[in-house]
């Protein structure tokens, strides 16, 4: 079965530096069943 729909969320993560971020979003979010790909858009304040 292939689902043609694509859903959005988002997530507030916070990480010491952009690598734990990746880490983060591959251990965690990635291992979700169902979750095939995701996109990571951080934000900064500079």
């Amino acid at each position: 079965m292939v689902n043609a729909y694509i859903h959005d969320v988002i997530v507030r993560a916070e990480a010491r530096n952009v690598d734990e971020l990746g880490k983060l979003v591959v251990a965690k979010i990635q291992a979700v069943e169902g979750i095939t790909r995701t996109l990571t858009c951080p934000v900064v304040h500079l």
